[in-house]
């Protein structure tokens, strides 16, 4: 059933008769309805197994990444679907890690250092880098994926971005170059989040 959201001339939601309603990039748009095929080509089912295998990553960080640091920022989308959009090209089966980025924001970024573990904690150095628009006051948060295991560790709070080092516990008995690190900054007007870095990335050794 089509929805008229706010009388005749507004924006349709959903099937009317033979056309379909919807909006893409912020314009209200009517189409044919056309039933879509589906050849299941090889290509397609790539294409398939690529957006499973990313979402499965991103899942995890809906609530400590995307609603806590991404979600205001993007326009006509979720923190969780602009971070499919980016980075679904990386999950072929090989990911490069480092090329995942996990936030992107106009703040000058922490830069990562060689991140270490020692059962059952990892210690993450960084660079401060303040750059044009970082400040000390600003907050570096981290994230931990272990690409044999698919568990993300998630910092237990955010370290100032002055400190240039945080520890904490992703347990015991890890291998050390399967843990992938993540860190960004977040910078804040009292506690109003108003800026945000794009995520650095290292390797524990």
């Amino acid at each position: 059933m089509g929805i008229i959201q706010a009388g005749i001339l507004s924006p349709v939601s959903g099937k009317v008769a033979g056309v379909v309603g919807g909006k893409w990039k912020d314009k209200a748009y009517l189409r044919s309805y056309v039933i879509p095929a589906n050849p299941n080509t090889a290509s397609q089912q790539a294409q398939r197994t690529k957006f499973s295998d990313c979402v499965d990553f991103a899942k995890p960080l809906v609530g400590q990444c995307f609603n806590s640091y991404t979600d205001k920022f993007i326009r006509s989308m979720s923190g969780f679907n602009f971070f499919i959009k980016r980075n679904i090209a990386e999950f072929d089966g090989a990911p490069v890690w480092s090329n995942l980025k996990l936030t992107e924001g106009p703040l000058s970024a922490p830069i990562i250092g060689a991140c270490s573990y020692i059962s059952p904690n990892i210690t993450i150095p960084w660079t401060k880098n303040l750059g044009n628009n970082g400040l000390d006051t600003d907050k570096v948060f981290a994230v931990v994926y272990d690409k044999s295991t698919g568990i993300f560790a998630f910092a237990p709070a955010e370290a100032d971005r002055f400190s240039e080092t945080m520890s904490f516990d992703v347990g015991a008995g890890l291998v050390e170059n399967n843990q992938q690190c993540y860190i960004w900054a977040a910078q804040y007007v009292a506690t109003v989040l108003v800026m945000i870095s794009n995520s650095d990335h290292d390797e524990a050794v």
